[in-house]
């Protein structure tokens, strides 16, 4: 028995500086929770797995880089620009508390586990969201949510990297302050650079919980106003702490800027000239208009002679209509 522990343990140690993790963490049945692995670059190359059970020796295989296996709700990624295995766990269940180990298929047994712990209410440290985005020379906030009897062992510290421990220290040239508030560990990272990206981790107690921080280049447009004139032109640079949308100025086809209060004016005149012709057509169809009545009493003289002429036409009649007769006096 004896030898058996001695065995698992020269197990365990193994392939530890090859590959770091988090060692502890808690999550509420049915949620999702992402478990970051990151491994040396020289085994970039090779196949990563991830297996289940108390002893390295007798653990199973859950699901491999390469997809040779399909888990319903763990699935496995190896970014390999960052050296990173990753790990979601989605719709976890009770039953899958346990030891899990990240490890390498290579010649010499490479491996690292971490323990998972699912609870049925509020897990002991979790944050609202695990991926987050900040800016070049921003800065962005963690709020790490605990509910531990103690709070000590708090800290904040990067993948594969160095830690905080303090209430204010630096990481890879971002400065991080660490303040406790009710049950909350705040953690501050300003000055950002984009080598800040990548997987960090805080802790309170024996509890990690791992965050991505994924660091963008700041956004930076020029606008330079044009002259016709001899005066200097202005060039002014707009940068953003934050997400930025830039909107141009509308061009003509030869590169000239097309001026919004030219536009506006053609719109203007447009619709004037549309009223002004609305206006007056109801003014020409309205009862009381001049034109309107000349035109009515036309036609009402016209009618009138229509009628007169056929009227003469029909009391007068045609030669061949005419009968001649003779009346001669008759004497008694």
């Amino acid at each position: 028995m004896i030898l058996f522990v001695l065995i698992c343990m020269l197990f365990n140690i193994s392939g530890a500086q090859d590959i770091r993790t988090v060692s502890d963490v808690s999550v509420q049945e049915g949620k999702s929770i992402i478990i970051p692995c990151w491994y040396n670059h020289m085994h970039v190359n090779n196949v990563k797995y991830l297996s289940t059970g108390d002893h390295w020796a007798l653990s199973k295989y859950v699901e491999f880089s390469d997809g040779r296996n399909k888990h319903k709700t763990v699935s496995i990624s190896d970014n390999k620009t960052s050296n990173v295995l990753i790990i979601n766990m989605r719709d976890i269940q009770r039953r899958q508390s346990g030891t899990y180990w990240c490890a390498i298929d290579a010649p010499k047994s490479l491996r690292k586990s971490f323990n998972l712990k699912v609870t049925a209410g509020i897990s002991g440290l979790y944050v609202e969201d695990q991926m987050l985005t900040g800016f070049e020379a921003g800065s962005v906030t963690i709020s790490c949510h605990y509910h531990l009897p103690r709070k000590f062992g708090i800290k904040w510290c990067k993948l594969g990297g160095k830690c905080v421990e303090e209430a204010r220290g630096t990481l890879d040239g971002a400065s991080v302050e660490i303040s406790n508030d009710h049950g909350v560990v705040i953690v501050s990272m300003s000055g950002l650079k984009m080598e800040n990206t990548g997987w960090y981790w805080c802790s309170v107690k024996e509890l990690q919980m791992p965050v991505h921080i994924a660091v963008s280049a700041r956004i930076e447009t020029t606008t330079t106003l044009e002259t016709t004139s001899n005066q200097p032109v202005s060039t002014r640079s707009v940068k953003s702490t934050g997400t930025f949308t830039s909107a141009q100025t509308p061009r003509s086809s030869d590169g000239r800027p097309l001026s919004w209060l030219i536009v506006l004016a053609i719109v203007i005149v447009s619709c004037c000239a549309v009223t002004v012709i609305l206006l007056c057509k109801i003014k020409q169809m309205q009862p009381g208009n001049t034109s309107v009545k000349k035109l009515r009493a036309s036609d009402t003289e016209r009618t009138d002679v229509d009628i007169y002429e056929r009227h003469q036409a029909q009391a007068t009649p045609r030669d061949d209509e005419v009968i001649y007769s003779t009346v001669s006096p008759r004497h008694l």
